[in-house]
């Protein structure tokens, strides 16, 4: 089972600032939006012992939406942190304004571009892609391990289309693209047929009720 979660609303949203490697933190909306999220999760953890590990981007909006989520589940649980789960790198657009930035942009011919720099010292949508995979692979087994990964839209983004088998090349032949929105929850996982399964997406109803979400009602094979 992996559990795929968006860092709350952060300043750079609420400053006119560039995302990417921007180390922006939570707002106080952002910290109500992942203790609501948090609050919720622990419910579907209640009087389950599984072996669970958190994962996190080291940039701070991610680190404190992942510390949240730590005291909420409690169990010991420590948040370990990884570079290469970071939004994609804007290079030298990072920290500076959205205007700021605008006369570093470098506007790709076609947005399909998969080699295109955005930014001078960035990441392509390639780089980034294989930053994610390799990172994944290196340090987590996604086939076997129950994991928690709080992270960035764009890194959520990646690790899901990387679990239903898909290359960056592919993901722009068919023109796909999943909506991830700030203290979104995604489940994803291995069901009894063996599949690579996509349980739930972009899931922000915590914002409006206190139930669990359920991640346990759907039909795995073995966690």
């Amino acid at each position: 089972m992996i559990i795929l979660v968006r860092h709350g609303e952060a300043t750079h949203h609420t400053q006119n600032l560039t995302g990417g490697w921007t180390d922006s933190d939570l707002t106080d909306t952002g910290r109500r939006q992942l203790q609501a999220l948090a609050t919720r999760l622990a419910k579907d953890f209640d009087h389950r012992q599984l072996k669970l590990r958190l994962l996190s981007s080291d940039l701070k909006r991610a680190q404190e939406s992942a510390q949240i989520i730590a005291q909420a589940l409690g169990r010991g649980l420590e948040v370990e942190s990884y570079a290469f789960l970071r939004e994609k790198n804007n290079g030298i657009a990072a920290g500076l304004t959205e205007l700021e930035a605008k006369k570093y942009y470098c506007r790709p011919a076609t947005e399909q571009a998969l080699n295109h720099r955005n930014y001078p010292g960035g990441e392509t949508r390639i780089e980034f892609y294989q930053r994610i995979v390799e990172g994944l692979l290196e340090h987590a087994d996604l086939e076997k391990e129950n994991l928690i990964i709080v992270a960035h839209k764009g890194t959520v983004q990646n690790i899901i289309f990387y679990w239903l088998g898909m290359n960056m090349q592919q993901v722009v032949d068919f023109n796909l693209s999943v909506d991830i929105l700030p203290a979104s929850l995604t489940v994803l996982g291995i069901n009894k047929w063996s599949e690579h399964a996509l349980f739930r997406l972009n899931d922000t109803s915590h914002l409006q009720n206190n139930r669990g979400f359920g991640v346990f009602n759907f039909k795995y094979g073995k966690i």
